[in-house]
């Protein structure tokens, strides 16, 4: 799925100023495989192969490799996303320009949540400068975008995107199989991460509270949130 995912990305933008940065753990009996079909979109495909670890950790080692690479926008992205919308980034640019201060929380439609949750936030550089990271590094395996979400919620920041489509074929809705992923994540012996991380979101509310007035002050009053 991961070079689908990649594919869609590239294939569908307009630009040539898009890099796709991608984690891949070191025991994962695809690499060879992964690291073969990834070489053919050259330096564009960025790959790290690291340890195992959570995603909320994973994010935030391609996220400091894209910013040395001077990054200004960050796109959260799973191996099971299809970038749909011809000419995402151009209208990506075109949303960015409403909030002249860089302070922002975007996201498209993934034909799941609609403009009901961030499930792939978008932010910018600045964003990532102000917090010190792109996901927290808290969480066992959920929560990391509702994380983000809420941040944006608290900074009245928040921007859907109806127009661009990257769908999420998420195996909770039947678009993939419910692979070796999935279950190690939410129903096996280590216990059901995602409602852990649930136990850990509603405990750290004051610290996004904090993250929130880091933004606020290097933020402009205008403009207003919209969604």
């Amino acid at each position: 799925m991961m070079c689908r995912f990649v594919r869609s990305v590239f294939s569908t933008a307009a630009g040539d100023d898009v890099y796709c940065y991608n984690y891949i753990d070191a025991d994962d009996s695809s690499l060879p495989e992964y690291q073969e079909k990834l070489s053919e979109f050259g330096a564009k495909a960025v790959t790290h192969v690291g340890e195992p670890q959570s995603v909320s950790k994973s994010w935030n080692v391609i996220a400091d490799m894209a910013m040395r690479d001077g990054a200004d926008v960050f796109i959260m992205g799973n191996d099971d996303l299809v970038y749909r919308t011809q000419g995402w980034d151009t209208v990506l640019e075109e949303r960015i320009k409403k909030f002249p201060d860089e302070i922002y929380c975007m996201w498209v439609e993934d034909k799941i949540n609609s403009n009901r949750h961030c499930a792939f936030p978008i932010v910018s550089r600045k964003w990532v400068e102000t917090l010190g990271y792109f996901t927290p590094g808290i969480f066992e395996f959920g929560y990391n975008d509702t994380w983000v979400f809420d941040i944006g919620k608290k900074v009245r920041r928040l921007l859907f995107i109806p127009e661009v489509v990257s769908e999420h074929m998420h195996a909770t809705v039947g678009k993939s199989p419910k692979d070796e992923t999935f279950l190690r994540n939410r129903v096996t012996e280590r216990g059901n991460l995602y409602a852990l991380d649930k136990v850990t979101f509603e405990k750290t509310e004051g610290k996004r509270i904090e993250e929130a007035a880091k933004l606020m002050k290097v933020m402009d009053k205008e403009p207003s949130a919209s969604s």
